[in-house]
C-alpha cells in the first residue's frame, strides 16, 4: 500500500500527469544524473514556472516519480490478490505484480536504483519498502517462518534483484521468478540456522 489510504484515489492533475510522464521518458535516456528540470520542462512543453507550481525542487519531482511507481505496484498488487488470505500464494502473486509493474516501468525502476545511493533521496523511498516489507510479514507468519520480519525483507530484496534482472534482460527472466517462489516454500527443508 502507499502512503496514501487506499479508498482514496491519488489527485491527478493534467500539467501534473504531464510533468511526470516527461519525466519518465528524460529519465529513461538520462538517468538521475541527467534528470534535470530543464529537460523535464522541455520534454513536457511547459513553461519552467509551471514545474514550480507542482514541485518544490527536483528531489521532490524524483520523489513523485518514484511515489508514482508504487501507486502502480499497488493497484496492480491490489488485483492480484484480492480474496487471498496472508500465506506463500499472496505473496508470490505480490511479486509477480510487483515484477510486472517494474518490467513496464523500467526507467523509473532504473532511476529508483539510481537515486538509493543518493541520500537526499532515500529517506521516502526506504518507507515505502519498510510499509511494504511490514504488509508482507503476516504471510510470512502463516507460513511459519521463525523471523518473519526478517524473512519478508530478505524476500523483499530478492525480488528487487530479479527486478534488476530483468530491466537489464528488458523482458522476465522467467528461471529467476521461479527460483524466487521456490524460496517461499524453502524453510521447510532449511536446516537450523543458529
Amino acid at each position: 500500500m502507499t502512503e496514501r489510504s487506499a479508498t482514496v484515489p491519488p489527485v491527478t492533475h493534467p500539467t501534473l500527469d504531464g510533468l511526470l510522464d516527461a519525466g519518465e521518458l528524460v529519465a529513461e535516456e538520462f538517468g538521475l544524473a541527467g534528470m534535470s528540470v530543464n529537460r523535464v520542462v522541455a520534454q513536457a512543453g511547459v513553461a519552467k514556472g509551471t514545474f514550480y507550481v507542482h514541485f518544490d525542487d527536483r528531489r521532490s519531482f524524483v520523489d513523485a516519480l518514484h511515489a508514482r511507481f508504487h501507486d502502480r505496484v499497488d493497484a496492480a498488487t491490489m488485483a492480484a490478490i484480492a480474496g487471498l488470505e496472508p500465506g506463500s500464494e499472496l505473496i508470490a502473486r505480490s511479486a509477480e505484480a510487483y515484477l510486472d509493474v517494474s518490467l513496464a516501468n523500467r526507467s523509473v525502476k532504473a532511476l529508483a536504483l539510481e537515486a538509493r545511493s543518493d541520500p537526499a533521496f532515500t529517506e521516502a523511498m526506504l518507507r515505502r519498502q519498510r510499509r511494504t516489507a511490514v504488509a508482507a510479514i503476516p504471510s510470512f507468519k502463516q507460513m511459519g517462518w521463525p523471523d518473519p520480519e526478517a524473512a519478508a525483507r530478505l524476500f523483499l530484496a530478492m525480488t528487487s534483484e530479479v527486478a534488476v534482472q530483468e530491466m537489464q534482460a528488458g523482458r522476465r527472466v522467467p528461471a529467476a521468478r521461479r527460483a524466487l517462489v521456490q524460496f517461499l516454500h524453502a524453510r521447510s527443508r532449511a536446516p537450523s540456522v543458529q
